[in-house]
């Protein structure tokens, strides 16, 4: 098995490079930045790289025909592309100043679904690591806490969010167990259930991050702290290993007209200061040829309410 070309496509520098995510009819990538916290928008024919800071921790986000809403700490907010504005649109379901949104997605009917993780603001006054199990939550539109509804799929810490092609299968990692789940889920009601241990990865150097869904049913990991990207067989065994330029990779997704470029996001925060400028890959987007083609990305769908 050939090892492929894995090329620096953005020397973006980010502190937590995250949630890349290809728009066809764009054919822009956008991806964020949560500690530095911006929605970036990246062009691989020409390398430009346009971004929208935000007032605080950005987590998932889903793009609309004219912009996108985002999940930041103090809740969900629609920002618009053509002038940066940003509404407020609902208060998280958790109390924000000791979680964050972390890691969400659209299912594959354009549901928005976010779940949170454990951050507090003094984390010298926190209890521990927080609540052993928290939900992910599904949007149902309106600007109340009460608009969010609690999935049954409880995580450690809520990282990536993926459907198989069909929308029948939910796939979700828990970093901190090292483990890579999935449930079924219902597409007609947007309800997820029954879930099961994917694949464990306690063998693995690094924690479980981002997910991608390729047209093969295969998911491809990213390693954080382990260097590294897995495909996973639709039966959670892994199929091959591809060793990564930088220690913390972060998520991979398919992009390109053809969805056979595979890019990848990295950080550097969890580097000491100190050394980050002789590591200087760390942060970075990275962009390699895919041997099979993902699935294309859906669109948020607005609920009214």
């Amino acid at each position: 098995m050939t090892t492929p070309d894995i090329r620096c496509v953005l020397a973006a520098r980010s502190l937590n490079g995250e949630r890349p995510c290809w728009d066809a009819d764009r054919r822009r990538l956008f991806w964020i930045d949560v500690r530095e916290p911006a929605l970036h928008c990246f062009d691989p024919a020409t390398g430009e790289d346009r971004h929208w800071e935000m007032p605080s921790w950005i987590g998932p986000y889903g793009l609309t025909d004219d912009g996108a809403f985002v999940a930041l700490r103090t809740g969900l907010h629609r920002l618009r592309f053509a002038d940066g504005a940003l509404d407020f649109v609902a208060p998280p379901p958790f109390d924000p100043r000791r979680f964050i949104f972390n890691e969400g997605d659209c299912d594959r009917q354009g549901r928005f679904w976010a779940g949170p993780m454990f951050v507090p603001l003094k984390p010298e006054g926190a209890d521990g690591k927080g609540p052993e199990a928290l939900p992910f939550w599904r949007w149902d539109g309106g600007a109340t806490r009460d608009s969010w509804r609690p999935g049954t799929i409880p995580v450690k810490t809520a990282n990536s969010l993926a459907w198989s092609a069909d929308g029948t299968r939910m796939f979700h990692s828990d970093t901190d167990r090292k483990q890579l789940w999935v449930a079924r889920y219902d597409p007609d009601r947007g309800t997820a259930s029954d879930p099961a241990l994917f694949a464990d990865l306690s063998d693995e150097e690094g924690g479980p991050d981002g997910v991608a869904v390729d047209a093969d049913g295969f998911l491809w990991i990213a390693l954080y702290g382990g260097g590294k990207l897995l495909r996973l067989d639709p039966d959670g065994r892994t199929e091959r290993t591809i060793p990564m330029p930088v220690q913390y990779p972060t998520m991979p997704a398919f992009g390109g007209d053809d969805l056979r470029t595979l890019f990848v996001t990295s950080a550097c925060w969890s580097i000491p200061e100190a050394e980050r400028d002789g590591r200087p890959l760390e942060g970075n987007l990275f962009a390699l040829d895919a041997p099979v083609a993902g699935i294309p990305s859906v669109r948020m769908r607005v609920p009214s309410g």
